[in-house]
């Protein structure tokens, strides 16, 4: 793997004209490769750059379909869309509004962003799929050419020259002449720029490798393989998206191929890919990259002038990963030579501890293991498999000598799915794979509307928890709405008796609301309203809790707090108001309260005989000329000394 020299990139990268994410993005992976972060950090940190809150809370309001209120708070659509949807939201938007357009005029910007687009959802769904990686593999697939776009942006007159040599020639060709125009290939800068920006080298290096993955010398069926591979076949999807029909159709033969080589038959293959097209379409939208309409892929491959064995097609194509584990090396030798030379791929082990240990490394499909063996037999082999959570989904198969019943009996007890009696012929053995590769593909889309049913019912926890913070919040003010006050109430009521400590509310009312909504309408009522919300929000304790009742009506539940403290709040809160201006067009428009302060005594029956204390209070307190407090009292209500 050539590498770009470290004084090299930092020339480069002095430039500051490479393409980097920048400002709000950059923060948000910083932020997000923490373990301790919260919904609350990402959300401050967007909360920086409007557009992207703006495109969020569109988004948001989009995924509703219009079934529910529309979405106003950024920490709902933060809380909605989750963290790594956010985070990919900001990558996209912060390179490709760097970036969307250039000096270069042989490079297809637009091409670019959006090939990079279908390639970054593509190889997301291949790591869901392989389990090797999460939101990593979106950035790959995203940035896996960036390199190429680094030099379009440093050298858009030479660059453009370079693609116009290079056009029609193979990739060898347009490495040469990038590196003897500019000392460095696309290949080395974008591994250079993502090792830069943190992400972990077993991604770097498959983003190096990921256009030529056979000379990177991987070991079959590791994760540095799977990811790069997955890359690979990504990239090819993502191009045959951009053609039209009949290079899409020349294209096509060979994405069944790479789907071979990462354990995906026809079918699967078609699934996944019509799943990518539609998610490049809705993120397109998003971030106003071109899309294409493209036909169902099975539809497109059933007119395909191509063998059914070069689609997978048959059971007999459907490759598989393959542990074979025997103490004999011309057992091993053979079987290695017959599985390989049927598209599967294959490891080795000379017992059945090392067999253990390399299943659970490996994670193969399939095992072909003999059953008396040194160390460990095969039996054993099967139950220590059995046994834990990564063993329980490969399929087994046992060699014997044994056609005893009883015996056989034992080895399917013991977590066998099938065996073969030696001496065995090729053809009885493809027979047995054919029965497991069923068996296997049949999980491989099991776990595929698995990873649908839980992406859905985590959509739909989010969905539920926005709905019930919409039950409880007051679409004007955003603060608690009466239900909410109401509930909470009732629990403090509970508590206060439960623990014997003291509990006490307010009840405020805005003085003359209904001449402000007379006067200056009730687009200016509702702006009070939200300005008062604020206000009061401002100059509660830190313990109290604030709701609104209705109208120009709002409740302060004051757990733990006496009378004495209570009033000195309501009267801080009175001040709080009578002090402030809110402004009507350039003319200042003074806003008033009047409080009502109650306390729980012994012979209170019910929380309702506390609130109508208070609303008693608050009464007396209009009757009494407004902008006071008044603490209820069975002897009196007069306001405190003090009051107006």
């Amino acid at each position: 793997m050539n590498l770009i020299s470290n004084k090299k990139f930092e020339e480069l990268k002095a430039t500051g004209r490479l393409p980097s994410p920048k400002g709000v993005a950059l923060a948000l992976i910083n932020l997000t490769q923490q373990d301790d972060f919260t919904a609350s950090d990402v959300t401050r940190i967007v909360q920086s750059d409007p557009a992207l809150a703006g495109r969020l809370l569109k988004l948001a309001n989009a995924s509703t379909h219009g079934r529910m209120r529309p979405v106003v708070s950024l920490s709902q659509a933060v809380i909605m869309l989750g963290i790594p949807m956010v985070r990919k939201t900001a990558l996209g938007l912060s390179l490709l509004s760097e970036n969307l357009a250039g000096p270069c005029k042989g490079f297809d910007y637009e091409g670019f962003w959006s090939r990079s687009l279908a390639s970054a959802i593509a190889n997301q769904w291949l790591g869901y799929r392989a389990q090797t990686a999460g939101d990593e593999t979106f950035t790959c697939g995203l940035l896996a050419q960036v390199g190429r776009l680094a030099l379009a942006t440093l050298f858009p007159a030479e660059y453009s020259e370079v693609l116009a040599q290079a056009e029609g020639k193979p990739l060898a060709e347009l490495l040469r002449l990038e590196r003897e125009r500019f000392a460095a290939d696309h290949r080395e800068l974008a591994s250079a720029l993502l090792r830069d920006w943190g992400l972990p080298n077993v991604f770097v290096d498959a983003v190096f490798h990921h256009e030529a993955p056979e000379e990177a010398g991987f070991e079959e069926g590791s994760r540095s393989y799977l990811i790069t591979h997955s890359l690979h076949f990504a990239a090819h999807l993502a191009e045959i998206c951009l053609l039209e029909e009949d290079a899409r159709r020349r294209m096509l033969p060979r994405l069944y191929v790479l789907g071979a080589r990462l354990g995906m038959d026809a079918d699967a293959v078609n699934v996944l890919a019509d799943q990518v097209v539609t998610e490049w379409q809705d993120w397109g939208q998003i971030l106003h990259v071109q899309t294409h309409t493209l036909p169902p892929f099975a539809e497109m491959a059933a007119a395909m002038p191509v063998a059914p064995d070069v689609m997978g097609a048959g059971q007999q194509q459907y490759p598989l990963r393959i542990l074979v584990v025997d103490d004999s090396m011309a057992i091993l030798n053979l079987l290695e030579k017959m599985l390989a030379s049927a598209g599967h791929t294959v490891i080795t082990a000379r017992n059945g501890r090392e067999g253990l240990e390399k299943a659970l490394e490996w994670q193969p499909q399939l095992i072909v293991t003999d059953w008396v063996m040194p160390e460990m037999d095969g039996l054993a082999l099967c139950k220590s498999l059995r046994e834990s959570k990564a063993g329980r989904m490969m399929y087994i198969i046992m060699l014997t000598v044994l056609e005893d019943e009883e015996k056989l009996v034992e080895a399917f007890e013991a977590g066998a799915d099938d065996y073969i009696i030696k001496p065995f012929s090729e053809r009885a053995l493809k027979a047995r794979l054919r029965a497991g590769q069923r068996v296997v593909q049949l999980q491989e889309e099991i776990l595929l509307e698995r990873e649908d049913v839980r992406r859905s019912a985590a959509e739909l926890a989010v969905t539920n928890q926005r709905l019930l913070e919409a039950a409880l919040t007051d679409s004007l003010t955003q603060m608690p709405n009466r239900r909410y006050g109401l509930e909470r109430f009732d629990q403090e009521w509970a508590a206060s008796l439960r623990h014997e400590r003291p509990l006490s509310c307010m009840l405020l009312d805005i003085d003359r609301f209904k001449q402000i909504n007379d006067t200056h309408g009730h687009d200016v009522g509702d702006a009070v309203l939200r300005h008062s919300a604020k206000l009061l929000k401002q100059a509660l304790r830190k313990e109290d809790v604030a709701c609104r009742l209705g109208g120009e009506e709002f409740l302060v539940i004051c757990p733990e707090a006496d009378l004495r403290s209570t009033a000195l709040a309501a009267e801080r809160i009175r001040k709080t108001f009578e002090s402030a201006t809110f402004d009507q067009a350039g003319q200042p428009l003074k806003l008033t309260v009047s409080i009502g302060v109650a306390g729980r005594d012994a012979t209170m029956g019910s929380v309702e005989v506390l609130l109508k204390m208070a609303d008693q209070a608050l009464y007396t307190a209009k009757q009494a000329g407004r902008n006071r407090v008044v603490v209820f009292s069975r002897k009196t209500a007069a306001p405190p000394a003090g009051g107006k």
